[in-house]
């Protein structure tokens, strides 16, 4: 039957066939037998509807095509020659044409086709209206003349050719409003809500239609803006007491779908009662001044939970300045409100955590200048001349543990030392204070530099809380030149001597802190009149866009071209390491052999 009407192969009909089953949500066998509903046992090549009933669901699928196919195969081969003559030899009929000028809608006047019997096979559009548009956007210059079942079959698939049939066989007037309507042309398949309305005319019959397509857009459309951003929309009605409320209106306000909505004057009754105040104020403001209003007030839903509800409202006014309508709408703004207050809590967790990080901030950068000497304040040392910067981190956030000890021995021996506490603010600075306080008093044992650090390591590691940190610590000997040192996880020193600098190969024994009873190694160094030892912690050389290693070989480089006097070669440094001042402290640490 589809070939038939289609003038195509059955293969490419059954295609078709499968495309409208999946427009319409049916099952193959379901809209096979809705094609084949019309076909009759009249004379061969007529189409009469609703002679014969549909098949059901369980019926073979083969069967049907089948069946399809051959009716559809007789459609086709029915003889067209004589519709040019039928629409010439229509007489005058003022009905159609005063119903087809009247029609603001798409309107069609038919005539019927009959076959020998006199049975109607089909009907020609003998004229449309200038609105006339079918679902392929055919009008009045691509249908007129042509046959309804060849150019939309959707009237057989959905019985309106059987109506139409019955309508002009005097029948009572077809009259269907919003109806799911499909059709197929040229291997494409069409959908949409349309209303339709036949009547009969002394001629034939004259149809008025609209799709929906527009309609049903801007439908789905709106639904989904309401859903999406939970907005619903509701209208009283002042003069019949009549209220029409949305789906996501109702929600807003925890009604059902078969619930009435409150009228305006008891609205208050369905909000919190701490908003009362607040909702009274707005209907009374919108009747008394007649003017838009907007609040925010909560409800309490079934379940006892609070939804934070903006509304607008406005007033409908008649031309006497009355109002007979009000417009409403809602928006349910209950998470907008919970982040809001989460934000809020967070904003005073902050505030609180910032107040104590300051503080904090503050008897850091107090302790750090309370324990280290100023740079011009170092003691003298024999056989040595000593150069410091010690520069904290310029964002008081960073402020680390840096720190660097100096002192004359009574046995004619000079302790230097530098370390760096890990972390950052208040507890580093406590460990810096501890480590290097720790150190000058167990120096007083003259113990060697190695014994030192063991103790110092256990001194590290029982402070509550526990802290690590690394260090260099040592002696010279001014009468054989003899640094004798232990490096405990720290840099290595560079040694600068007669215009070359090397990194002194250093056993680096674990940082301070990090293994109890660890006993640490005494190197010993030779030096020469003239040497330059530079010692240095890592925020001089330490990058995250950058490695190590290699920053450490740029220093390297930079004192091996660097002048002789411990003062200009931490100048030279600075000036061209670019270290990073705000990301953690400095220290730089210059002793000048004499």
């Amino acid at each position: 039957m589809l070939a038939r009407r289609l003038g195509v192969p059955p293969g490419e009909a059954l295609q078709h066939l499968i495309w409208l089953a999946r427009d319409l949500e049916m099952e193959l066998p379901e809209a096979a037998a809705m094609v084949v509903q019309g076909g009759g046992t009249g004379a061969e090549g007529a189409v009469v509807a609703g002679r014969r009933p549909p098949r059901t669901e369980d019926t073979d699928r083969r069967g049907v095509v089948s069946e399809a196919e051959d009716l559809l195969h007789r459609l086709a081969a029915e003889d067209t020659g004589g519709d040019a003559g039928i629409i010439e030899g229509l007489p005058e009929d003022p009905v159609a044409r005063g119903l087809l000028d009247g029609a603001l809608d798409s309107a069609a006047h038919l005539v019927p086709v009959r076959d020998s019997d006199g049975e109607v096979q089909d009907f020609l559009y003998a004229e449309l209206n200038g609105a006339a548009r079918d679902l392929f956007g055919r009008g009045a210059e691509e249908l007129t003349g042509q046959r309804l079942l060849r150019t939309d079959p959707g009237a057989a698939l959905s019985g309106l050719f059987e109506d139409y049939v019955a309508v002009l066989e005097g029948g009572p007037t077809l009259d269907r409003d919003s109806i799911m309507y499909s059709t197929v042309q040229g291997g494409l398949s069409r959908s949409s809500r349309m209303s339709v309305r036949c009547v009969r005319a002394p001629t034939g019959v004259c149809l008025t239609w609209r799709y929906h397509t527009g309609e049903d857009r801007s439908a789905r459309r709106l639904e989904r803006v309401e859903r999406l951003a939970l907005i619903g929309f509701g209208e009283w009605d002042l003069v019949t007491g009549q209220a029409d409320w949305t789906p996501q209106m109702l929600a807003n306000y925890g009604l059902g779908p078969d619930e009435v909505p409150p009228a305006p004057h008891d609205l208050p009754k369905v909000v919190a009662d701490d908003d009362l105040p607040l909702v009274e104020e707005a209907v009374q403001t919108m009747f008394s001044r007649r003017e838009p209003v907007e609040a925010e007030h909560r409800v309490i839903g079934k379940d006892g939970a609070a939804r934070h509800l903006w509304v607008f409202a406005e007033p409908v006014l008649d031309d006497s300045g009355l109002p007979v309508s009000i417009n409403i709408v809602s928006q349910d703004i209950t998470r907008r409100r919970g982040v809001e207050r989460a934000l809020a809590e967070t904003r005073r967790q902050m505030l609180k955590q910032q107040a104590r990080t300051a503080q904090e901030r503050k008897v850091a950068v107090t302790l750090r200048r309370a324990i280290l000497p100023d740079e011009g304040e170092v003691e003298w040392l024999p056989g040595l001349r000593v150069a410091i910067r010690a520069l904290a981190a310029e964002s008081t956030a960073r402020i680390g543990g840096d720190w660097f000890a100096t002192r004359a021995m009574p046995d004619g021996r000079a302790l230097v030392a530098i370390g760096d506490a890990a972390g950052h603010g208040l507890p580093a600075a406590a460990s810096m204070a501890r480590s290097r306080n720790g150190l000058l008093g167990l120096s007083c044992t003259g113990e060697p530099a190695g014994q030192l650090v063991g103790w110092l390591n256990e001194l590290v590691g029982s402070m509550d809380p526990p802290a690590t940190g690394t260090a260099i610590v040592g002696y010279y000997r001014p009468d054989r030149r003899v640094l004798e040192w232990t490096c405990a996880g720290h840099l290595p020193p560079i040694l600068v001597r007669d215009g070359h600098a090397e990194p002194l190969e250093v056993h680096r024994d674990p940082m301070l802190g990090a293994l109890p009873d660890w006993e640490y190694t005494t190197i010993s160094t030779e030096l020469r009149p003239g040497d330059l030892l530079f010692l240095y912690t890592d925020g001089l050389v330490e990058r995250r866009d950058a490695d190590l290693d290699e920053r450490i070989e740029r220093l390297t480089g930079i004192l091996r071209d660097s002048s002789a006097g411990p003062e200009l070669a931490l100048d030279e440094v600075l000036a061209r390491m670019e270290h990073d001042r705000a990301a953690d402290d400095t220290t730089m640490f210059a002793l000048y052999v004499e």
